[in-house]
Parts: structure tokens; sequence; C-alpha cells
């Protein structure tokens, strides 16, 4: 019996030092390009990617609304190689820069506003093998960006999905629509702009409110919501993308597991030998006996 608990203990403890061990690699807003690079021995990893929020607009009196589009979540599973790098953009919710023209955009592809309107939310994507927008192998979409005035114009429409939402009017104006798998959001309300591929619609001019950026991103609106920009997942194993999930900045979180090599635990396992040792040893002696008295 001891000599089973001393064989099972040690079982227990290879088992232990030759486990996976999971890994978690976050990346939140920088206004810049990022990277990270795959571990030794990392052949898969999981991706959950936040677009950023639209940006929020002003009224004609009192604080800035946070009225822009919520930013869209992409997931799934991504093949890697060990020492490949991953080009990583982080989408920004529009700054506030108060009412104003220029209102820019948020960092990746957020469309600019202008004086009672807001820029859209930047995309969060992921690039491998260089950094144009053709590298992308999954997005998730930025809002669209708010538009208040007196009275209140319009909401960002959200980021994300496989289309991202148009905007919201309240006060009869077309809001930008919200970009797809093929095209960019429609054009709202004159002199709105469609958006394109990576970028949200950008009027940089009065009452504008831009576009998010995305896959392809939603169009701008004057007096109305900008649409939100789509996700993307081509990339992907197993692949999901939600529209309106994340307030504020983007993020990046890359999940994977490390195998750790199988480490001996030279005590116990030098005691296991020295057991079953003693043990055969024995056995041998009590054999040897019954002969004798035979």
């Amino acid at each position: 019996m001891r000599i089973k608990s001393k064989i099972a203990l040690a079982a227990v403890a290879w088992a232990a030092a030759s486990a996976a061990l999971g890994a978690t690699a976050n990346f939140a807003y920088t206004g810049a390009a990022q990277t990270w690079t795959v571990p030794a021995g990392v052949t898969q990893v999981t991706l959950d990617l936040r677009g950023a929020q639209g940006g929020g607009s002003y009224p004609c009196s009192g604080p800035r609304e946070e009225d822009g589009g919520l930013g869209g979540q992409t997931q799934g599973s991504l093949s890697v190689t060990p020492g490949q790098v991953l080009n990583l953009y982080v989408g920004g919710q529009a700054a506030d820069v108060g009412n104003v023209t220029p209102a820019p955009g948020g960092f990746n592809g957020g469309g600019d506003g202008g004086v009672y309107g807001a820029g859209g939310g930047g995309a969060t994507d992921v690039r491998v093998g260089g950094t144009a927008l053709a590298n992308r192998v999954a997005v998730a979409g930025g809002g669209g960006g708010g538009n208040s005035g007196c009275p209140n114009h319009g909401t960002g429409g959200a980021g994300g999905g496989a289309s991202g939402v148009a905007g919201v009017g309240h006060a009869g104006y077309t809001p930008g629509g919200g970009g797809t798998q093929s095209a960019g959001g429609a054009a709202g309300y004159s002199p709105g702009v469609a958006g394109q591929l990576g970028l949200g619609g950008s009027s940089a001019s009065y009452h504008m409110a831009g576009g998010g950026g995305g896959y392809y991103g939603g169009g701008s609106a004057y007096a109305a919501g900008g649409g939100g920009g789509s996700g993307y997942i081509g990339g992907l194993g197993g692949g999901t993308t939600t529209a309106g999930v994340q307030a504020g900045h983007g993020s990046i979180v890359i999940t994977y597991d490390v195998a750790t090599a199988p480490t001996p635990v030279p005590t116990l396992e030098t005691g296991v030998l020295a057991l079953l040792g003693a043990a055969l040893a024995a056995l041998g002696a009590a054999g040897a006996a019954r002969r004798r008295r035979g």
C-alpha cells in the first residue's frame, strides 16, 4: 500500500509539472499601433476584440451627452506560429474637444464631426502578415457619433455585428447607415458622407456626426446620428461578432496555453525507486526461504 501511494504521488506531481498553463495578454487603447509576438510552443490563440464607442455630442446648453453608439465585440480563434508578430489596432473613442469644428473621430477609422455633432468611434482589429487594411483577420466595429443641438437631433448607431447599426434621427433628418461586409454605410442627410473600407464617413463641418470605423465604416450625417462600423470574422475559427457591447475605448485580449515540459521530481522519484528495490529484495528473500522449507 505504501509503495502504491508513493507511485501515485509521483504520477500526480509529474502530471502537474507537465500541465498546460493558461496565459492572457491584454491591450488597451494607446492611440497608436501595437504588436504582440507569439510565444514559443503556441500554435493557436483566442481573440476578444472590442471596438470603441462613438463620441458624445453637446446640446445648445449643458454638459456633453454620452450619445455615441457602443462599440462591437468580435471573438474567435486564430492559428499562429511561434515567433509570429500580430499587429494590433485598439480603437479609441472620439476625444472630447468641446463644442467645436472639427470634432475628430477616434483612432483607427472613426469619422470626424462638427459643432453639435461628434466623431465616430475607432474600430479594433488584428492584422497578420502586414499592416494594411487587407491584412485584417478580425475587426470589432466602432460606434457612430452622437448629434445633439437644440433640440436633441440624434444618437450614434452601434458598431459591430455583420452590419453596423444605423444612427438614429430625432428631428426628421436621415441618419448615417451602418457598414456591411461589402460596403460602407450610406450617407445621412447632406452633407453626410458614406463610409468606406476601414473608415467611417467623415464631415468636419457644422452639426455633423461622424461614422464609426469598422471592416466597412458607417456613414456620417447632418443633424442625426452617425452609423456604426461593421465587424469581421473572416480570419477566425468559430468567430462571432456582436453589435453594441463596448463603452469608452476599445480593447484586445489574447488568451493562449503554454505547455510546460515534464519536470522530474528527484526526491520523490528517488524514494520510490528505493522502496521498489527494497520490496523486490524482500520478495526475493521470502521466496528463497519458502524453497528451503520445501
